[in-house]
């Protein structure tokens, strides 16, 4: 199992706050992290079929369903990545070593 962080993202005064956490499968917590799944599937350390299988298979979908999430994914990093944020960490900051 791995420990997957949930922000909730406010696009207008770009600031992410951390709201919780959820364990996932490792397959489910690569489909959250599908950049990085990318750039382990382009260094051979993880096959990119097998991500895009096991959201189909979670989410009873076909693979246009896992392209259409893929894009959307990307655009909305696209969007995101041209600001700078600044991080909340809400109920979670005391845990925060600075």
């Amino acid at each position: 199992m791995n420990l997957h962080e949930i922000w909730k993202y406010d696009d207008e005064n770009h600031i992410q706050k951390l709201e919780g956490f959820i364990l996932l499968c490792e397959m489910c917590h690569h489909i959250k992290h599908l950049g990085l799944a990318g750039i382990l599937a382009n260094e051979g350390k993880l096959d990119y079929n097998d991500v895009i299988k096991h959201f189909c298979k979670v989410n009873e979908c076909k693979p246009k369903d896992f392209d259409n999430h893929e894009k959307l994914a990307f655009e909305v990093w696209s969007k995101r990545s041209q600001h700078q944020w600044k991080q909340d960490f809400g109920k979670y900051k005391e845990f925060i070593k600075q």
